[in-house]
Protein backbone atom coordinates (compact mmCIF):
# COMPACT_ATOMS: atom_id res chain seq x y z
CA UNK A 1 0.00 0.00 0.00
CA UNK A 2 1.69 3.25 -0.83
CA UNK A 3 1.30 6.09 1.34
CA UNK A 4 -0.78 8.67 1.32
CA UNK A 5 0.11 12.06 -0.15
CA UNK A 6 -0.66 15.49 -0.02
CA UNK A 7 -0.97 18.00 -3.02
CA UNK A 8 2.13 20.39 -2.92
CA UNK A 9 2.52 22.06 -6.46
CA UNK A 10 -0.01 22.28 -9.21
CA UNK A 11 0.56 21.35 -12.80
CA UNK A 12 0.82 24.81 -14.06
CA UNK A 13 3.60 25.98 -11.29
CA UNK A 14 5.62 22.42 -11.77
CA UNK A 15 5.58 23.73 -15.79
CA UNK A 16 6.91 26.86 -14.57
CA UNK A 17 9.30 25.74 -12.92
CA UNK A 18 10.74 23.54 -15.27
CA UNK A 19 10.86 26.09 -18.24
CA UNK A 20 12.37 28.80 -15.21
CA UNK A 21 15.19 26.35 -14.19
CA UNK A 22 16.17 25.55 -18.04
CA UNK A 23 16.17 29.37 -18.97
CA UNK A 24 17.88 30.26 -15.70
CA UNK A 25 20.71 27.36 -16.31
CA UNK A 26 20.73 28.69 -19.84
CA UNK A 27 21.27 31.91 -19.22
CA UNK A 28 23.74 31.27 -16.56
CA UNK A 29 26.07 29.28 -18.93
CA UNK A 30 25.93 31.70 -21.14
CA UNK A 31 26.90 34.55 -18.52
CA UNK A 32 29.91 32.45 -17.35
CA UNK A 33 30.94 31.49 -21.08
CA UNK A 34 31.41 35.27 -21.56
CA UNK A 35 32.86 35.94 -18.51
CA UNK A 36 35.36 33.23 -20.08
CA UNK A 37 35.09 31.38 -17.04
CA UNK A 38 34.25 28.31 -19.07
CA UNK A 39 36.91 28.03 -21.22
CA UNK A 40 37.02 28.67 -25.57
CA UNK A 41 36.62 25.14 -26.43
CA UNK A 42 32.94 24.80 -24.77
CA UNK A 43 32.22 28.45 -25.73
CA UNK A 44 33.10 27.33 -29.38
CA UNK A 45 31.03 24.13 -28.88
CA UNK A 46 27.71 26.59 -28.28
CA UNK A 47 28.12 28.46 -31.31
CA UNK A 48 31.21 30.77 -30.41
CA UNK A 49 30.94 34.07 -28.35
CA UNK A 50 28.89 36.08 -30.60
CA UNK A 51 26.18 33.81 -30.80
CA UNK A 52 26.36 32.94 -27.14
CA UNK A 53 26.43 36.87 -26.72
CA UNK A 54 23.51 37.03 -28.58
CA UNK A 55 21.90 34.08 -26.81
CA UNK A 56 22.22 35.59 -23.79
CA UNK A 57 20.83 39.05 -24.24
CA UNK A 58 17.99 38.08 -26.22
CA UNK A 59 16.81 35.27 -23.72
CA UNK A 60 17.19 37.44 -20.47
CA UNK A 61 15.37 39.80 -22.01
CA UNK A 62 12.78 37.83 -23.13
CA UNK A 63 12.34 36.19 -19.69
CA UNK A 64 12.33 39.83 -17.83
CA UNK A 65 9.74 40.76 -20.12
CA UNK A 66 7.53 37.05 -19.63
CA UNK A 67 8.09 37.55 -15.62
CA UNK A 68 6.85 41.17 -15.82
CA UNK A 69 3.73 39.85 -18.15
CA UNK A 70 3.33 36.85 -15.49
CA UNK A 71 2.68 39.39 -12.62
CA UNK A 72 0.83 42.13 -14.54
CA UNK A 73 -1.69 38.88 -15.15
CA UNK A 74 -1.71 36.89 -12.13
CA UNK A 75 -1.27 39.88 -8.82
CA UNK A 76 -2.97 37.96 -6.40
CA UNK A 77 -0.77 34.76 -6.76
CA UNK A 78 2.61 36.37 -7.23
CA UNK A 79 1.34 38.34 -3.80
CA UNK A 80 0.63 35.40 -2.31
CA UNK A 81 3.54 34.09 -3.24
CA UNK A 82 5.70 36.58 -2.12
CA UNK A 83 3.86 36.91 1.20
CA UNK A 84 4.07 33.25 2.15
CA UNK A 85 7.77 33.86 1.50
CA UNK A 86 8.99 36.70 3.29
CA UNK A 87 6.36 36.91 6.49
CA UNK A 88 8.35 35.67 9.18
CA UNK A 89 7.24 35.00 12.87
CA UNK A 90 9.41 36.21 15.59
CA UNK A 91 9.62 31.92 17.09
CA UNK A 92 10.69 30.95 13.76
CA UNK A 93 14.15 32.66 14.75
CA UNK A 94 14.89 29.35 16.13
CA UNK A 95 14.02 27.07 13.41
CA UNK A 96 17.11 26.93 11.65
CA UNK A 97 18.98 25.70 15.13
CA UNK A 98 16.16 23.57 16.19
CA UNK A 99 16.29 21.88 12.65
CA UNK A 100 19.83 21.31 12.94
CA UNK A 101 19.45 19.45 15.84
CA UNK A 102 16.74 17.14 14.51
CA UNK A 103 18.98 16.80 11.06
CA UNK A 104 21.89 15.43 13.57
CA UNK A 105 19.82 13.57 16.43
CA UNK A 106 16.55 12.77 14.75
CA UNK A 107 16.25 10.13 18.01
CA UNK A 108 16.56 12.97 20.36
CA UNK A 109 14.61 16.09 19.15
CA UNK A 110 11.58 16.27 16.95
CA UNK A 111 11.08 18.23 14.05
CA UNK A 112 10.61 22.04 14.99
CA UNK A 113 7.54 23.96 14.20
CA UNK A 114 6.10 26.33 11.93
CA UNK A 115 2.92 27.49 11.04
CA UNK A 116 4.40 28.54 7.08
CA UNK A 117 3.79 27.62 3.37
CA UNK A 118 7.75 27.41 3.25
CA UNK A 119 10.62 27.05 6.04
CA UNK A 120 12.14 29.53 7.56
CA UNK A 121 15.15 28.52 5.49
CA UNK A 122 13.89 28.24 2.29
CA UNK A 123 12.55 31.86 2.55
CA UNK A 124 15.71 32.77 3.25
CA UNK A 125 16.95 31.28 0.13
CA UNK A 126 13.73 32.28 -1.86
CA UNK A 127 14.21 35.89 -0.90
CA UNK A 128 17.97 35.65 -1.75
CA UNK A 129 17.15 34.04 -5.38
CA UNK A 130 14.24 36.88 -5.62
CA UNK A 131 16.29 39.76 -5.07
CA UNK A 132 19.47 38.46 -6.71
CA UNK A 133 16.94 37.70 -10.10
CA UNK A 134 15.66 41.00 -9.85
CA UNK A 135 18.49 42.81 -10.06
CA UNK A 136 20.15 40.92 -12.58
CA UNK A 137 17.06 41.52 -14.34
CA UNK A 138 17.10 45.38 -13.95
CA UNK A 139 20.64 45.25 -14.85
CA UNK A 140 20.72 43.02 -17.61
CA UNK A 141 17.66 45.34 -19.17
CA UNK A 142 20.22 48.15 -18.67
CA UNK A 143 23.13 47.04 -20.19
CA UNK A 144 20.96 45.43 -23.26
CA UNK A 145 19.56 48.89 -23.74
CA UNK A 146 23.17 51.42 -22.52
CA UNK A 147 20.98 54.68 -23.31
CA UNK A 148 24.14 57.11 -24.46
CA UNK A 149 23.35 59.11 -21.28
CA UNK A 150 23.73 56.71 -19.16
CA UNK A 151 26.91 55.21 -19.80
CA UNK A 152 28.90 56.64 -16.78
CA UNK A 153 26.28 54.54 -14.88
CA UNK A 154 28.04 50.99 -17.31
CA UNK A 155 30.66 49.95 -14.94
CA UNK A 156 27.85 49.94 -11.86
CA UNK A 157 25.19 47.87 -13.98
CA UNK A 158 28.78 45.51 -15.16
CA UNK A 159 29.48 45.07 -11.34
CA UNK A 160 26.06 44.67 -9.91
CA UNK A 161 25.29 41.94 -12.76
CA UNK A 162 28.02 39.81 -12.18
CA UNK A 163 28.14 39.96 -8.42
CA UNK A 164 24.15 39.17 -7.86
CA UNK A 165 24.58 35.73 -10.74
CA UNK A 166 27.01 34.58 -8.04
CA UNK A 167 24.65 35.34 -5.61
CA UNK A 168 21.79 33.64 -7.41
CA UNK A 169 24.37 30.48 -8.63
CA UNK A 170 24.91 29.75 -4.56
CA UNK A 171 21.03 30.43 -3.47
CA UNK A 172 19.89 28.00 -6.68
CA UNK A 173 22.89 25.41 -5.37
CA UNK A 174 21.33 25.23 -1.85
CA UNK A 175 17.69 25.09 -3.27
CA UNK A 176 18.75 22.05 -5.90
CA UNK A 177 20.50 20.08 -3.05
CA UNK A 178 16.99 20.30 -1.17
CA UNK A 179 14.77 19.51 -3.93
CA UNK A 180 17.25 16.70 -4.80
CA UNK A 181 16.01 14.74 -1.61
CA UNK A 182 19.73 13.84 -1.13
CA UNK A 183 19.10 15.04 2.71
CA UNK A 184 18.00 12.72 4.99
CA UNK A 185 15.48 14.95 6.13
CA UNK A 186 14.26 15.97 2.21
CA UNK A 187 14.45 12.00 1.19
CA UNK A 188 11.25 11.66 -1.25
CA UNK A 189 11.31 15.78 -2.26
CA UNK A 190 11.82 15.57 -6.13
CA UNK A 191 8.31 14.22 -6.60
CA UNK A 192 7.13 17.25 -5.49
CA UNK A 193 8.44 19.22 -8.30
CA UNK A 194 9.39 17.10 -11.00
CA UNK A 195 6.47 14.15 -10.02
CA UNK A 196 2.75 14.66 -9.56
CA UNK A 197 3.10 17.60 -7.48
CA UNK A 198 2.43 15.18 -3.94
CA UNK A 199 4.55 14.64 -1.00
CA UNK A 200 4.39 11.93 1.44
CA UNK A 201 2.80 13.07 4.81
CA UNK A 202 5.76 12.40 6.75
CA UNK A 203 7.65 14.48 4.86
CA UNK A 204 5.30 17.16 4.78
CA UNK A 205 4.52 16.83 8.72
CA UNK A 206 8.99 17.53 8.67
CA UNK A 207 9.40 20.18 6.54
CA UNK A 208 5.82 22.06 7.11
CA UNK A 209 3.77 20.86 9.76
CA UNK A 210 1.43 23.36 9.66
CA UNK A 211 0.76 23.78 6.32
CA UNK A 212 0.51 19.89 6.05
CA UNK A 213 -2.29 20.45 8.86
CA UNK A 214 -4.15 22.83 6.70
CA UNK A 215 -3.54 21.42 3.22
CA UNK A 216 -4.94 17.83 4.85
CA UNK A 217 -7.71 19.53 6.35
CA UNK A 218 -8.55 21.23 2.73
CA UNK A 219 -8.21 17.87 1.09
CA UNK A 220 -10.49 16.03 3.07
CA UNK A 221 -12.94 18.90 3.14
CA UNK A 222 -12.88 18.70 -0.61
CA UNK A 223 -13.52 14.68 -0.48
CA UNK A 224 -17.57 13.83 -0.70
CA UNK A 225 -18.92 11.86 2.32
CA UNK A 226 -19.16 8.75 1.01
CA UNK A 227 -15.55 8.73 -0.75
CA UNK A 228 -14.44 9.71 2.28
CA UNK A 229 -15.85 6.98 4.28
CA UNK A 230 -15.79 4.65 1.82
CA UNK A 231 -13.60 1.39 3.14
CA UNK A 232 -12.35 0.46 0.48
CA UNK A 233 -10.85 2.97 -1.28
CA UNK A 234 -6.96 3.31 -1.61
CA UNK A 235 -5.34 5.54 0.68
CA UNK A 236 -7.32 8.14 1.12
CA UNK A 237 -7.40 12.08 2.05
CA UNK A 238 -8.73 10.81 4.68
CA UNK A 239 -6.16 8.72 5.98
CA UNK A 240 -4.05 11.43 5.53
CA UNK A 241 -5.55 13.53 7.98
CA UNK A 242 -5.78 11.31 10.92
CA UNK A 243 -2.08 10.32 10.08
CA UNK A 244 -1.13 14.08 10.29
CA UNK A 245 -2.68 14.19 13.45
CA UNK A 246 -1.64 11.90 15.18
CA UNK A 247 0.60 12.86 17.76
CA UNK A 248 -0.91 16.07 18.23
Amino acid sequence: MTSAKLARHSLGARVLHALDALVIMVLLASGLALGELLGEQIVALFGGHLLVNATHQLLGLAFVIAWVLLVLAMPDRVHGLLRDTVYFRRRELRWPLDFLRFSLWPRRFAPPFHDGRFDPAQRVIFIGTIVALALMGVSGVYLYLAPPLGRMMLAYAIRIHIATAWVLIGCLCIHAVAGSGLLRTHRGLTTAMFGDGRVAVALARTLWPGWSRRQASIELAALPAAAAHAEKASPSVASTAKRVGEGD
